[in-house]
């Protein structure tokens, strides 16, 4: 078992400040402004991956790139967020984020062949939870990264994890525009897909997997989506 690494940095969630004369009233709640637009958490696996990534090279030629990569850093700050005994041995994390009270980790499932974004939006003082949970589950939304991809085939239902059903949006995330005419970049960049809520009963925010196959065919499996939890602790 891995013993958790202490960590020194740990992200800050400083809540909305506003003054005013006067007395103090109650406020309603803000959204905290999160820095990448709602519709883009919905579009799916591949750009989602791709978005990411590009993030993360922006952040890497300016400040502390280094604790974004590094897995003793992530590991234990995802396992605040999704608990587990033991890191799962046959996943690779390859990026964590913490970033205006969003959450974002992406894991590679070597054995099963598929990526794995999680996202967690901490809803303690904001209503940015409620607006991403429509982007990530609403079926008529289409729209992908930059309108360049889109969701497919939507088709919302439910899978048993842990206790209780989960919603989950399945969907063929398609970045056929986001190729420029590579017949194998668009292959690998695009597949069938899965988002799963998985958020606790307790929690008042919204925590979510991406589940996307690239160049696959078939729909990801209960089976399979299943597969993926039983590395973790879900109520």
């Amino acid at each position: 078992m891995n013993e958790e690494t202490e960590i020194t940095d740990e992200v800050e969630r400083n809540p909305d400040i506003e003054l005013e004369w006067g007395g103090e009233e109650d406020l309603p709640k803000k959204k905290r402004g999160c820095f990448l637009p709602f519709w883009l958490w919905g579009c799916g696996g591949g750009c989602l991956l791709a978005m990411v990534l590009s993030i993360g090279g922006g952040i890497y030629c300016v400040g502390k790139a280094q604790a974004f990569i590094d897995p003793e850093v992530q590991w234990p700050r995802l396992q605040k967020v999704l608990p587990f005994d033991e890191r799962p041995d046959h996943m690779q994390l390859l990026y964590g984020m913490q970033i205006f009270g969003m959450e974002n980790y992406v894991l590679m499932d070597f054995g099963r062949g598929f990526t794995a974004t999680i996202y967690y939006f901490d809803d303690r003082d904001s209503e940015d939870a409620e607006e991403a949970r429509q982007a990530f589950f609403n079926p008529e939304l289409q729209i992908g990264f930059m309108g360049m991809g889109e969701r497919e085939d939507e088709e919302l239902s439910t899978i048993r994890i842990g206790s209780r059903d989960r919603t989950v949006m399945r969907f063929f995330q398609s970045n056929a525009g986001m190729a420029f005419g590579n017949e194998e970049f668009e292959t690998a960049s695009s597949g069938p897909s899965a988002s799963v809520d998985i958020t606790s009963e307790e929690d008042p925010g919204l925590l979510v997997v991406v589940f996307m196959q690239g160049g696959a065919k078939l729909p990801l499996r209960d089976e399979e989506i299943r597969a993926f939890f039983e590395g973790f602790l879900v109520d």
